[in-house]
């Protein structure tokens, strides 16, 4: 009877496993948008090159193995979330660059819920501030010659040399009018 009761019990501690939060990702709406970065002069005229930036914060990501450039276990999380919800092919043809960032949610990145950054004045509050926060940034620049082509050259320590991934969007594909940055 007691060689059961101490199976059973070893069964109810074994089999219980510890619940980990979802893991969530909030679109920051104030630091997300097509916005201007520069401009050209064509024909006399000036012309404006535009980014899409999408910048997220996650919610319960889990910890970050800090003996590595990247937590391989991290990054996967966030490239399977770039993969299903990014919305490259439906940028509009003016935009040449399209970022989508994350940050680690912490009392440091809650501020820019509500808030803009601040790069005015001597107490400026930027994402910078909250370096430790920072995760994973995808980069990508529509091919000058296919449209319908982006690529991601990001030379990193990760992979130890250039890497490259691409983007082909079916060409003819409607574009979508996606929101602006907000200003403040």
């Amino acid at each position: 009877m007691r060689k059961l009761l101490i199976l059973m019990l070893l069964s109810i501690v074994l089999g219980c496993k510890t619940k980990q939060d979802p893991i969530n990702f909030m679109l920051l709406e104030k630091h997300s948008g097509k916005t201007p970065i520069t401009y050209k002069v064509v024909d006399g005229k000036v012309k404006d090159i535009y980014i899409y930036i999408e910048t997220y914060l996650v919610d319960n990501l889990p910890k970050r193995n800090k003996d590595v450039f990247i937590d391989d276990n991290v990054y996967n999380i966030q490239l399977n979330f770039f993969k299903n919800n990014n919305e490259i092919c439906l940028l509009e043809d003016d935009i040449n660059s399209y970022i989508m960032g994350f940050y680690r949610r912490s009392p440091c990145t809650e501020y820019f819920i509500d808030n803009y950054e601040d790069r005015t004045g001597i107490s400026q509050t930027t994402f910078s501030d909250c370096e430790d926060d920072i995760e994973f940034v995808f980069n990508y620049e529509r091919n000058k010659k296919n449209p319908n082509m982006w690529t991601n050259n990001e030379i990193t320590k990760y992979w130890g040399e250039k890497y490259s991934d691409t983007i082909y969007c079916i060409s003819g594909r409607k574009k979508v009018k996606l929101p602006d940055m907000p200003h403040n």
